[in-house]
Formats: C-alpha cells, sequence, structure tokens
C-alpha cells in the first residue's frame, strides 16, 4: 500500500493539468454536499440540546379540516390531570412586552408559561432561580425570568439585577432569574427578551379561563420512559373524546395530537433542505461521472504502462487496487479543498438564511460535518475510480503491446454511458431550479389588494392600563394629525394589524339571516380594526357600499365592511350591505354589526396564500392597546422613518415604537426563504450545467483525436469540412438527446416530492421542461462544435504522417 499511495502521488505531480481540474471538479461538489450537510444535520437530524429530547413532544388541538390549532387552557388543564403517557406537561403562549419606567421605553418578546416549562427541557438558569409551582398561581407575586442578551444590553450583565423590579404592560415584576446563554426554544436565543408564569392570566373572568377561547396556546410534554409517541396519540384521542361528550359546545369536532419536538421545529426547512440536499447530490455525481472519464482517458493513455505490468507479472487485482489508490488520493485531495468550500459555502448560506429560522445558532462545519466530508471523499474515489480501474484491468495485452493500438470500443462505449448520465443529471437539476424560477415568478406577479409603495409601517405600543379607551382614541387622532403633517408623508393610518405579516385576530361569527350551524362549523374569519381613512392610504378598493367616517364613533351604530370572500361564501349571489354579523359565538353578547361596505381581497399571510374572510371594524369602535401606523410618503420610506417615530414619541414617551419597516421589506421577508432556496438551487444548476458541458466537451475532444486517423482519410478522400463538422455534431447531438430524453423522465417522477414548494405551477410544467431541455441542447451543441470545428478545420496529410 505504501508504494501504492508513493507511485499515486507522482503520478498525480507528474500530470498537475488533470490533477488540478479533477480535484477542482470534486472539490465543488464535495463542498456543496459539505455546506447543506451542515445544515439538515444541524436543523433536522441533530436531537435537540435538551436531556433526552426525543422523549420531548408538541401537543396542539386539531380541529374539523385536520390542521394544527392552538389549545383551550381549560382543556390543556384536563389534558394533563388525565393523560397517563407523559411525566409532566406544560403549557406556552407567545406574547409581547412593553418594557417602561426606563431611559428608553421597549417592546419585549416573550412568552408565558407553565412553571414546569423549564424542568421539561432540562434547562438550569445561569443565575438565579426558575418558577416555582407558587409563582404559577392567580394573585401570587409577579415574577420574571429575562434572557442573558436582554441582562447584558438593558442591565450590563450585573448579578444585582436578581431581585429587581421591572414594569412590564405597565405591572411591577421581580426578575429571579437569567436564562442560559444558548437558551433558545422555537425562536433564535436573542428574539426571546422575557419569560412569566401563565398563572398570571387566569382569574374569574379572564379570557384564558374560556373553554371557547383558544388564546394562542400550544402545550409541551415529556413522555415516560418506554412509552412510544403512537400509545401518546391514542391516548390523546381518547381524551379528545371524553371532552367532547363532556362539553359539545366548545369541543365538538376536535381531537388532540402529540409530535416530536424536533419534527415541529425542523418542518418549516425540512422539505426545502432534503430538496437541496438532492441536489448537491446530484451534483457530485456529475462531478464524479466527469472524472470518471478523465481517468478512463488518462488510462486509454496508460494502456502500454499497463499491459506491460500485466506481461510482467502483476495481477489484475494489483492493477485495480494501483489505480483505486490514485483516484482515493485525488478525491482526498478534492475532500481538502471541497471542506475549505464547504466552510465558505456555509458562511454564505447562513448570511442569507432567515433569521427567525429555529436552531439556527447551532450550523456549524463541526466534527460530524468533517467526517461527512472524509467519507463522501473516500466514496466519491471510489466511484470515480472502479470503472475506470476495471476497464483497464481488461486491457489485452496482444493488441496493447501494438503501435498504434487505438481506444477500445468497449471504452468509448462506458465514456458515452457516463456522458448520457451525466447530461441526464444535470438536466434534472435546472428542471428543478426553473420550477422554483417560475413559482417565484408566480409568486411576484400576485395581486395583493393593495399598493405597497412607499408605504412606511411601525408598530405601536401603549402602556398598558393607563390608556383607558377615550385617551385610547384622544392618541389615535393626534396620531394621525400629527404624522399626516410631517413633511414628505401624504397620508396616514392606523390598524390593529398589517396585509402580508401574518398576525391576525381571527374569530367564528355568525350572520343574522343565515341559521347559525354546529358550533364546530361556524365560520371563522380575522377581525381587522381599522382607522377610517385605511382604505385610501393603503389603496384598497371599495367596490361596493361606503368607507367608514369620522361618524363612526363608539357611540354609533356598530358597522363592519368585508371583504369579497367573506361577501360570496356567507352571500352567494346578494348584496351584503344591509346584512349583519356578530364576532363570537351565538350566545356571546358581543353587538351585531351591520355591513357598510364590500372591499377587494387583501393578501393577510403572505402573497403565496390564500385569501380568508376578512372583516374590518372602525377602530373607534374596537380601540387597541397595540396599533401599527401605516404612512404613504411622498419618497424613500427611510427618510421619513426617524421623523414619523419621533411626533409618535411626542405624544406618549412611553409608548414603545418597533418593527419599524417599509412594505417592501416585509414583501421581501415573506419571500425570504423562498428566494434563498431558489438561489442556492438555482446555483447548483447553473454549476451542474457548468460541468455537464465539460464533461460533453472533454469525451467529444477526446473521441475526435482518437478519431484522428479516421476523419484524415476521410478528408483525404474528398469529404469537405462541413461533412466532418455534421459528422461529428450528429454523434454528440445523439448522445445528448438521449441524456435529455433520460433527464425528462427522471425529471418528472423526482419534481413530484417538489409540490409543497411550487406555486401555482405543476411539478411537470411544459413550458419549463421544453426551455430547460432546449437551453442544455444548445449548450451542448457549442462543447461539441469547439472540438468538432477544430477537427475539420485541421491538415489531414499531417495527421497521415504522425500517425
Amino acid at each position: 500500500m505504501y508504494q501504492d499511495l508513493r507511485y499515486g502521488l507522482r503520478m498525480l505531480l507528474k500530470h498537475k493539468g488533470f490533477t488540478v481540474v479533477a480535484a477542482l471538479s470534486l472539490s465543488l461538489g464535495i463542498g456543496a454536499n459539505t455546506a447543506i450537510f451542515s445544515l439538515v444535520y444541524a436543523l433536522i437530524l441533530r436531537p435537540l440540546p435538551y436531556p433526552e429530547p426525543e422523549r420531548l413532544v408538541m401537543l396542539s388541538e386539531r380541529g374539523s379540516a385536520g390542521g394544527r390549532a392552538y389549545i383551550a387552557y381549560p382543556n390543556f388543564g384536563d389534558w394533563r390531570e388525565r393523560a397517563q403517557s407523559f411525566e409532566g406537561m406544560a403549557s406556552i403562549r407567545n406574547q409581547s412586552f412593553n418594557l417602561t419606567g426606563v431611559d428608553s421605553p421597549a417592546q419585549l418578546r416573550g412568552r408565558t408559561v407553565s412553571w414546569n416549562f423549564f424542568q421539561l427541557l432540562g434547562v438550569q438558569p445561569q443565575l438565579g432561580r426558575m418558577f416555582v409551582e407558587e409563582d404559577d398561581r392567580y394573585g401570587a407575586a409577579r415574577t420574571v425570568l429575562i434572557s442573558h442578551g436582554l441582562w447584558q444590553e438593558r442591565f450590563g450583565g450585573e448579578a444585582s439585577v436578581i431581585g429587581r423590579k421591572i414594569t412590564l404592560n405597565g405591572d411591577p415584576y421581580e426578575v429571579i432569574g437569567v436564562l442560559p446563554t444558548d437558551f433558545e426554544y422555537f425562536r433564535p436565543a436573542r428574539e426571546d427578551d422575557v419569560y412569566t408564569p401563565i398563572g398570571l392570566l387566569q382569574g374569574p373572568q379572564a379570557p384564558l379561563t374560556n373553554r371557547g377561547n383558544t388564546m394562542g396556546l400550544f402545550a409541551l410534554a415529556r413522555l415516560k420512559p418506554g412509552v412510544r409517541l403512537e400509545q401518546a396519540n391514542g391516548e390523546m384521542a381518547g381524551i379528545a373524546a371524553q371532552l367532547e361528550r363532556e362539553y359539545p359546545a366548545t369541543n365538538s369536532g376536535k381531537s388532540a395530537q402529540a409530535e416530536h419536538l424536533r419534527d415541529v421545529m425542523s418542518e418549516g426547512v425540512r422539505q426545502s433542505l432534503w430538496a437541496l440536499f438532492g441536489a448537491v447530490g446530484f451534483i457530485l455525481l456529475i462531478a464524479c461521472v466527469n472524472v470518471a472519464n478523465l481517468l478512463l482517458a488518462r488510462a486509454a493513455e496508460r494502456r502500454k504502462e499497463i499491459a506491460l505490468r500485466l506481461a510482467l507479472g502483476a495481477g489484475r487485482g494489483r492493477v485495480i487496487r494501483q489505480l483505486l489508490t490514485e483516484s482515493l488520493l485525488l478525491a482526498l485531495l478534492g475532500g481538502a479543498f471541497g471542506a475549505l468550500v464547504g466552510r465558505w459555502t456555509l458562511a454564505g448560506l447562513l448570511a442569507l438564511a432567515p433569521d427567525d429560522t429555529p436552531q439556527l445558532s447551532r450550523v456549524s462545519l463541526d466534527l460530524t460535518a468533517l467526517l461527512f466530508t472524509l467519507g463522501v471523499a473516500a466514496l466519491t474515489g471510489v466511484l470515480c475510480g472502479l470503472l475506470p480501474a476495471l476497464e483497464a484491468a481488461r486491457t489485452d495485452l496482444h493488441t496493447s503491446l501494438k503501435e498504434g493500438e487505438r481506444s477500445t470500443a468497449a471504452r468509448d462505449v462506458t465514456r458515452r454511458g457516463l456522458l448520457v448520465v451525466e447530461v441526464s443529471l444535470a438536466l434534472v437539476l435546472l428542471v428543478g431550479a426553473g420550477l422554483l424560477a417560475r413559482s417565484m415568478a408566480r409568486a411576484l406577479s400576485v395581486e395583493l389588494g393593495f399598493n405597497p409603495d412607499h408605504l412606511l409601517t411601525m408598530r405601536i405600543n401603549l402602556p398598558g392600563e393607563a390608556y383607558s379607551e377615550p385617551r385610547r382614541l384622544a392618541f389615535y387622532d393626534d396620531c394621525l394629525s400629527r404624522v399626516g403633517a410631517l413633511p414628505g408623508v401624504r397620508s396616514a393610518a392606523l390598524t390593529h394589524s398589517l396585509p402580508i405579516d401574518g398576525v391576525q385576530w381571527a374569530s367564528v361569527f355568525i350572520a343574522a339571516d343565515k341559521p347559525a350551524p354546529p358550533r364546530a362549523e361556524l365560520p371563522i374569519s380575522t377581525f381587522i380594526p381599522v382607522s377610517a381613512n385605511y382604505f385610501d392610504v393603503m389603496g384598497i378598493r371599495l367596490l361596493n357600499g361606503r368607507g367608514f367616517t369620522s361618524a363612526d364613533t363608539a357611540d354609533s351604530s356598530h358597522v363592519t365592511i368585508i371583504n369579497e370572500t367573506l361577501a360570496r361564501r356567507i352571500w352567494p349571489g346578494e348584496d351584503p350591505v344591509g346584512k349583519r354579523i356578530k364576532q363570537g359565538f351565538p350566545e356571546d353578547k358581543n353587538p351585531w354589526r351591520e355591513v357598510i361596505g364590500v372591499v377587494a381581497n387583501v393578501k393577510l399571510f403572505g402573497a403565496e396564500f390564500g385569501v380568508p374572510r376578512q372583516a374590518y371594524l372602525p377602530l373607534a369602535q374596537a380601540s387597541q392597546l397595540s396599533v401599527s401606523l401605516v404612512a404613504r410618503t411622498a419618497g424613500d420610506e427611510s427618510q421619513a422613518a426617524a421623523a414619523v417615530e419621533r411626533a409618535v414619541r411626542a405624544i406618549e414617551k412611553d409608548a414603545p415604537v418597533f418593527s419599524i419597516r417599509s412594505m417592501d421589506q416585509l414583501l421581501g421577508n415573506s419571500f425570504a426563504s423562498r428566494r434563498l432556496t431558489l438561489t442556492l438551487m438555482a446555483s447548483f444548476a447553473a454549476l451542474a450545467l457548468s460541468l455537464a458541458v465539460v464533461g460533453v466537451y472533454g469525451v467529444i475532444s477526446y473521441s475526435v483525436r482518437q478519431r484522428a486517423h479516421e476523419l484524415a482519410v476521410r478528408m483525404a478522400l474528398g469529404a469537405r469540412s462541413g461533412d466532418v463538422l455534421k459528422l461529428i455534431l450528429t454523434q454528440g447531438l445523439k448522445l445528448v438527446s438521449l441524456g435529455v430524453l433520460i433527464g425528462l423522465l427522471a425529471a418528472s417522477a423526482l419534481t413530484q416530492w417538489m409540490k409543497t414548494l411550487l406555486f401555482e405551477v405543476r411539478p411537470v410544467d411544459p413550458l419549463t421542461y421544453t426551455v430547460i431541455a432546449v437551453v442544455l441542447t444548445l449548450a451542448a451543441l457549442v462543447a461539441c462544435w469547439i472540438p468538432a470545428r477544430r477537427a475539420a478545420k485541421g491538415d489531414p496529410l499531417a495527421v497521415l504522417r504522425r500517425e
């Protein structure tokens, strides 16, 4: 083996051009695989950073439609008491908090959780203590856990923060602990600032205690040792059935389901990452095919050397071992450079990845990724070298030792077969990238229902209970008056929730002139309180009736404006103006609202999602502590942002103003994941196309060299340059066409796995397939034309004298 290694190294150093080209091809394929594997391992395969993470599950309710839904807190309490499959169960609810009483008020992201939430995760505080059961009761002293980031930024990392009082949403909380530096649950660690006990939200009249109100709750649980997920789900289905019988008014049609926490946390990226992992696998295969063809060509040039070895007594196995050793050395060299390529690629991916990707901080080129690189390099060496080694070992001594012996038919067939495979693999990648590009184009062309140009948005949280309803209404009027008068601002409006942002208030409702369906089948709509001029500022078209005016006050009759979807589904073929709806269940005391207008559908959850039923309420009749300001600017939104923020703070210094973004930024963020997937797939497809074109050029060029004598004879006997050119191009076109045909068939099967990544495009899209096939064929023909033209322009007499 030592002798094989020495000889292999000498051969690689002797043929530096061959070594550089082959190693570079392999390093690109191995580097891309290393980078994507690092993401797949960290975000999908690697166990979560908690003790015995495989026993952690997330619990949710399931509605009649089967999708994941929030949990009613009383239902959670019944689950916790009756379920025997779990060691413990905790509820979690996302909540924002206003931090006031400081020089710079801020809006903090956080959660309200059951006292045992951190205990289930196995997390210990960096400083202080965690919650205990006494903290998680209505009327208990208010306590809070803060993140390491908040501790450093707001409190200077001082240990004296323990026991300190801070004001959240107008109430004093005592800081009892600081969470570990790297702790995160779904959201990145830097995005969660505070945790408070959920029991503080309970009370005789608290919405949390209403079994018909979900309040955005999910649950975390830890399976008992030996209990499988299927067993737990069977028990939870039984408990849900019991609750449906006991509380038919609120639990009809509801079930429950447990899912492994790791699966839920990775579901947003799983499909894209597996698709990208498959793509880089194809790139590696294409690189292997390229290098295998190079090794085949090199073996043909070494046929006399190999024949002499065999003639002098070397066994065929010994020759195969020598050639495999050389290909392994080549692959390891490619793997070493591939690790560097993977590191650079991974750094770029992390820079482009959406910031809210769970567990993104765990992604790194660690030992596991390096071992993967080593394994891929070794496998690549075998894949690249085995076929050329077997071909070389079958060398015929009699013919190989003759002068002028040329390439065997078997080797030619092998090289051409590898070329067909290479073209097929490249076409599959190109089709995948083409489908994603078509999906992106379709998503960008979707009608949003409003005009996003020159629209500045920001969020304002009023400081808690200090703001009574009259004071809120006064703040709204003052805010709109001051902001609207600023230079560079054309108009301004207020809304409870923004389009595209995805954070919406949804509720069941009933129509006065329609029979109320069973509780589980009540229709659901978003309810969006807006100021009177909201539709004008946003550019939302009024289709029927009238818009809100300053006359729609808290003391006037209650009104609403609905969208096309709600009108069509509740009153098909009827004029909805003058009809009445009520938000909530039939028995609720909420007021009936008269429909005064119909507006165009607006995309609330992103351009790629459907349009739900939408009902707009006058902000004066549904005042909110948390609102979004939208301002239509005359120029660049960023230039007006500072002035708008100062105007708001001048009215209320304790009101945090945050999430200052243009609507274009919001739209861009909604496409971030799709754009990243498309960018990577397109990059990989371009790399695959380049490798395939180089491979086609190499095979045809080698074929032309091997046929130099034949082509010279043809030309000497009267064949014209055009005839030679046509002959070679026809040969290349046949191989490329066969590869394209096989690739189209493979793509039509493999792209079925991309359905969830596509938008308004079928996996078998005729236009995409046709364009990709034509582009690849033309690129391959150019690669064939270069050596063909060189052969057609050659001097046949010079070739014959040389031969």
